[in-house]
């Protein structure tokens, strides 16, 4: 049986898909076990940056138990998508570690994640069309946002698998690392944006999410306003003053600035 692996390093918490005899596939108890670690995390404020990966060097994930797509179970979850659009929502950095095959609501989840690191043995794939199922999770609209939308339009009309080289070569993955090190490099990169200041992450986070979905004039308002909030914050004080004395900052964990919720991705 399948399981959410939960550990925490330093203000770094990482989630680990363990499923490896059917490559991490997700079960009903995964996914809500999923969507309560992403909760768990986004709630604890001495965490500031999640990763999720799977277990062992051959997935990611493969997406949904295909037994239970099958038997009709899935279409009576409780929790549905929820869980794989979740990192959209949170105000805390989500970084996918991609250590393999990248496939279906694995794919989905390491989309709404927002920094994807790869190793090169990593496959993706938007199988929906193969298998008569509309890909969702906001496959529709956020893979178009991170490719161009003439490559994402074939990888979902065609369900062909996309090569972790193709994936760096279309800037779906920052980072792209030898097989077995993709945690290690997604924790090297969160404990570098980890020592930065909670509340300028966040407020970046938000602000590039929101014009990509609302547009440049929303973004443009938002930024507005809350760079006058952020500049009378304490993280700046801080920031500037070990500047000034050079030191490293030391930022306070605080509570995320911006409204969280489960609602649209």
């Amino acid at each position: 049986m399948g399981e959410i692996r939960v550990e925490t390093r330093d203000a770094i918490r990482v989630l680990t898909i363990c499923n490896e005899r059917i490559r991490n596939a997700f079960d009903e108890a995964m996914s809500v076990a999923l969507l309560d670690a992403f909760d768990q995390a986004e709630a604890d404020a001495r965490i500031r940056v999640v990763i999720v990966t799977g277990a062992g060097d051959l997935a990611f994930s493969s997406g949904h138990d295909l037994n239970e797509l099958a038997s009709g179970a899935h279409a009576r979850s409780t929790v549905g998508e929820a869980p794989f659009v979740r990192p959209l929502t949170m105000r805390k950095p989500v970084i996918a570690a991609i250590n393999g095959h990248c496939w279906a609501a694995g794919f989905m989840l390491a989309l709404s994640c927002d920094l994807r690191v790869a190793s090169e043995n990593a496959v993706f794939g938007s199988p929906g069309a193969r298998l008569g199922i509309l890909p969702e999770g906001g496959q529709l609209y956020r893979l178009p946002q991170l490719i161009a939308p003439a490559r994402a339009l074939e990888m979902m009309m065609t369900a062909e698998p996309m090569s972790a080289a193709q994936a760096a070569r279309f800037d779906l993955v920052s980072r792209l690392v030898p097989p077995g090190r993709a945690l290690d490099e997604a924790i090297e990169l969160a404990q570098v944006i980890a020592q930065r200041s909670p509340a300028v992450v966040q407020a970046v986070k938000s602000g590039v999410n929101l014009g990509l979905r609302d547009g440049t004039c929303t973004a443009e308002r938002y930024e507005a306003d809350m760079a006058r909030t952020l500049h009378q914050g304490a993280d700046a004080r801080e920031g500037i003053a070990a500047f000034l004395e050079k030191r490293a900052p030391r930022f306070a964990d605080v509570a995320p600035l911006v409204p969280s919720d489960h609602s649209g991705a």
